[in-house]
């Protein structure tokens, strides 16, 4: 039977109402999104190290999604030289247990920046961008360079998003998280190798296992590599 006046109105109401509520949902997800800074804030490396080994986590979201953090990540980050932490970490305890990892001489230092879900006191901590030189190479680090409704899984979209953001900066690297998806990705960008770097979640893995990276740098070269968790 033919659809009469009123059930074509109220049909095309319905469509109007769903669309409007999905383009406030994804209006709203991305007002929450930490914006990404037009000045990333600067820390400079000198080291006679031949070797500088960088230690990457994110999404660690303890305590709201995760009770503590693994215990193997102390044992894997064990020696490094820095830890990067990509956001969502809600609550800066996950910041002083990191501070625990094995190093040598001292503390190992920790930066960070924040992410969508993480609490006021992170927000007033830390800052949405990172700048990093070491040995020269340039290492931008955000939470999250893609806006929300571009999805977890990398794609060709999110691609040239992150060589806009690799161009303005000037980036040898890029590290970032939010999608839970572990990604490590070499792009040749006007001649120049980039790197991508999203470790995934230790804690909150999505389609995969439980992982964090390791980023090994010396004055020629740089090198990531994804570890997944035995958990």
């Amino acid at each position: 039977m033919a659809w009469n006046f009123f059930q074509k109105i109220t049909f095309g109401i319905l469509i109007a109402l769903i669309v409007l509520a999905f383009g406030s949902f994804l209006i709203y997800k991305n007002t929450i999104m930490p914006k990404i800074p037009e000045n990333f804030e600067i820390q400079q490396f000198e080291t006679e190290k031949g070797e500088f080994l960088i230690g990457i986590i994110s999404d660690t979201h303890v305590p709201s999604r995760a009770k503590i953090l693994p215990e193997e990540i102390k044992e894997i980050f064990k020696g490094v030289d820095l830890i990067i932490h990509a956001g969502d970490i809600e609550h800066l305890e996950t910041l002083r247990e990191l501070e625990k990892v094995p190093a040598v001489p001292t503390q190992v230092p920790i930066f960070a920046v924040e992410g969508n879900t993480d609490s006021i006191e992170v927000k007033e901590k830390l800052p949405e961008g990172l700048l990093l030189k070491i040995y020269g190479w340039k290492i931008g680090i955000v939470h999250s360079p893609f806006p929300f409704w571009l999805g977890s899984h990398f794609n060709w979209i999110q691609e040239k998003v992150a060589k806009e953001l690799v161009k303005k900066q000037n980036l040898d690297i890029l590290i970032f998280g939010h999608t839970h998806v572990a990604l490590l990705k070499e792009l040749n960008f006007e001649g120049k190798k980039i790197l991508l770097i999203n470790p995934g979640s230790p804690t909150v893995p999505l389609f995969s296992k439980a992982s964090i990276c390791l980023l090994k740098i010396t004055k020629d070269s740089f090198k990531g590599e994804i570890v997944y968790l035995e958990k």
